[in-house]
């Protein structure tokens, strides 16, 4: 069965900068926010691109589930113009299913973010979502072509006009083999789509859920991540939520794992999450225990982050057969 995701295709653009250049721009560390192009423009004046590449959540997850060897497909919108052709070139060598849907006239451009890397790795996002807006209109060939295997929504989805109307006939009309997941994204899409989401998961439609622990406390109103996995769990059946170099934690019904993380050297968080996604799903589709699918998602964050960029640099496949034997 495949897993398919369905996200904004953004292409990424790195910078690396002091924890002075956010102060200046009174941006939150480790966050993602919503900007135009001229701001992305005024903020390329100042600093050099590291490393462009295609990009996404949902997309990079896609990328490391073919990484793993399994089936991938993606759901998302694109611009007419280079950045959207180099986009559906990449996926296509990453081994990804995608047939892109054009949104908008000709001068709507691919969506893009300037990736700002600062000392220590972490990284705080600037996101012109461009052509990428239009991903509602990809999505009904969910509706009427529903396939089994995992669909994987990332949350930042939300942002798109029609996109949560979507998600919510599909989750009123259950097809049978077909899983849904969903992923909290980022603390701030949380926050200001907290009754949205909340109720999507509480619709009971939703069988994952992924998130880190500031996402996942922020939705429940929890003081610490083992507290947001009990109420995680009265919304949702299975789930996991991340705590950096403290690893995981996942559960499955009643079933509770603290899985940690594999030791790294950190030189980007970006695709942390999305990386850990990838291994989860993967192993949530081959049928893998709760801890095993923890561990492969752990595994597949720490090998993300020790390089540039939010796509593995390695087969994961290989990394995954000397872990999982």
């Amino acid at each position: 069965m495949a897993i398919i995701g369905v996200g904004h295709a953004i292409v990424d653009l790195f910078v690396e900068a002091e924890h002075s250049f956010l102060e200046a721009l009174s941006l939150e560390p480790g966050t993602m926010v919503l900007v135009e192009t001229a701001e992305t423009a005024r903020i390329l004046e100042h600093l050099s691109v590291v490393k462009a590449t295609s990009g996404g959540s949902a997309a990079n997850t896609l990328v490391g589930v073919a990484s793993l060897g399994h089936d991938a497909s993606f759901i998302g919108t694109l611009g007419r113009d280079a950045f959207g052709e180099t986009y559906a070139a990449d996926l296509a060598a990453a081994g990804v299913k995608f047939e892109p849907v054009h949104y908008g006239d000709d001068g709507e451009r691919t969506g893009h973010c300037v990736v700002v890397v600062t000392p220590g790795g972490q990284r705080t996002m600037l996101t012109h979502l461009g052509a990428s807006t239009g991903v509602a209109r990809a999505m009904q060939a969910l509706l009427e072509e529903p396939t089994p295997g995992i669909v994987y929504f990332e949350g930042y989805v939300l942002d798109s006009p029609g996109a949560d109307s979507v998600m919510n006939r599909m989750l009123a009309d259950p097809f049978e083999g077909r899983r849904i997941a969903f992923s909290l994204s980022d603390r701030n899409l949380v926050e200001r789509r907290k009754a949205e989401i909340y109720q999507m998961l509480h619709s009971g439609g939703v069988g994952l859920v992924l998130g880190n622990e500031s996402e996942a406390c922020e939705l429940t109103g929890a003081a610490d991540a083992a507290s947001a996995v009990d109420r995680l769990a009265e919304l949702v059946p299975e789930g996991a939520v991340t705590l950096g170099a403290q690893g995981a934690l996942v559960y499955r019904g009643s079933e509770r794992a603290e899985v940690p993380a594999f030791s790294t050297e950190v030189v980007d968080t970006t695709g942390a999450g999305d990386l850990f996604a990838a291994g989860y799903l993967a192993a949530a589709e081959g049928g893998l225990g709760l801890y095993a699918s923890g561990e492969l998602g752990c595994l597949c964050s720490a090998e993300v982050i020790s390089h540039f960029g939010a796509r593995p640099a390695v087969r994961l496949s290989e990394l995954a057969g000397a872990l999982l034997g």
